[in-house]
């Protein structure tokens, strides 16, 4: 029997919403069943309750002791881990996320061979010199530890190019395995009442930190609101950011505040349901290592708006129809013409689950469980396949 253990720091709470977190969420889900033969361990933080969406199969792990809440995370992982790995017997460890922040796991290193999951190079390639100096040192100590870990993964090749060429790394060494998408069936048209939502509306599902550009989806659906359709604007985002202030003050400025709605942490079935009762989404990203609500949607028949990046039109295809990069203009000028044209619009919308499929979870799963058997009994010589 193969024993994984899987970082799942947090994903009791908000941090399961993040991309890491339903990266790590679908593999714990799906991993059981594909494979019952296979032992996981889900280490959590400090004192950190079982997630209610574990499932039974797999074991949950609050790692470590807490003698420091702002250190936690460094102390468990980087001192106390190894030991506790060890205890477990743990044959592969995999890190399903690097951070940037010394709040969050770091990549340990350990006794046993460890696979860590780098989606991104965007703390390097997109925000460089912007990110404050102690979270680009940590960040780049971090990816260094990771880029020396037993096997590297991404999610998309658009990622694996930009990490080995901002690194350095030889990309013969990046597995890369796209995201697995799940969400559950039958959505229920009746949870947006509880949320306030009301129909016809424009979804925007992102965050407020400004590489998602939430400020041109704002900007855009004034320009949708002054060409005379009624939609409202209901935006994902998370519960706090530092980053929400300048938003909600643009927000004010623009004349839109009475038809917003700002969405957080919502569970699964809610979220089916508001991506399926969306008239489209819009999605203005600065800059993606994979994109997943463009594939979410297109999973739920909604319509995509998305901009124009060479990752995003690699996970969508011809399911979605793409804008200029950062400019509002452009991206209201292409909902518009979805929203005065319900054929086009219906067309788009009626190519997104065929692409959806082809980002199956049992694939996603199935290349995470060669990749793990392959570390822990090498052949010498032979390199897991990069693609």
């Amino acid at each position: 029997m193969l024993r994984v253990g899987v970082e799942s720091w947090g994903l009791s709470g908000d941090l399961r919403y993040t991309g890491v977190g339903q990266y790590t969420v679908a593999l714990l889900r799906e991993l059981p069943r594909l494979a019952p033969d296979l032992e996981l361990i889900a280490y959590g933080a400090p004192a950190e309750p079982r997630p209610e969406w574990l499932p039974a199969a797999v074991g949950w792990r609050p790692a470590g002791r807490q003698f420091n809440r702002r250190l936690a995370a460094i102390d468990t992982r980087l001192r106390q881990l190894d030991g506790i790995v060890r205890s477990d017997r743990v044959d592969v460890f995999h890190v399903p996320g690097v951070h940037v922040r010394p709040s969050f796991p770091p990549v340990p290193r350990l006794s046993c061979p460890v696979v860590v999951t780098v989606h991104d190079a965007l703390p390097l390639t997109h925000y460089g010199g912007n990110l404050p100096l102690r979270l680009r040192v940590f960040y780049r100590w971090n990816l260094a530890r990771a880029l020396s870990a037993d096997r590297v993964i991404t999610v998309s090749d658009d990622s694996r190019d930009q990490i080995s060429q901002s690194t350095g790394t030889d990309p013969g060494r990046i597995a890369v395995i796209p995201n697995g998408l799940y969400f559950p069936p039958n959505p229920d048209p009746a949870l947006l009442g509880p949320l306030g939502v009301t129909t016809p509306y424009l979804l925007y599902a992102g965050s407020y930190e400004p590489r998602k550009n939430l400020g041109a989806a704002l900007e855009a659906f004034r320009l949708i609101r002054e060409a005379g359709h009624p939609h409202r604007l209901v935006a994902v985002v998370e519960r706090d950011s530092g980053h929400a202030p300048a938003l909600l003050a643009q927000l004010d400025r623009l004349g839109l505040a009475g038809h917003v709605t700002l969405l957080h942490s919502l569970p699964e079935p809610d979220l089916r349901a508001l991506y399926t009762q969306a008239e489209l989404l819009i999605f203005p990203s600065l800059a993606e290592g994979f994109g997943f609500p463009p594939l979410q949607a297109a999973a739920c028949g909604v319509a995509v708006v998305a901009s124009d990046l060479p990752v995003l039109r690699q996970t969508m295809g011809e399911a979605a129809t793409f804008a200029k990069t950062g400019d509002a203009r452009s991206l209201a000028s292409a909902v518009l013409d979805l929203l005065d044209d319900p054929e086009r619009r219906r067309a788009l919308a009626g190519r997104g689950p065929e692409r959806a499929r082809a980002f199956g979870l049992e694939a996603f799963a199935a290349r995470h469980l060669e990749v793990y058997r392959a570390v822990a009994s090498p052949v010498p010589g032979v390199l897991l396949a990069p693609s």
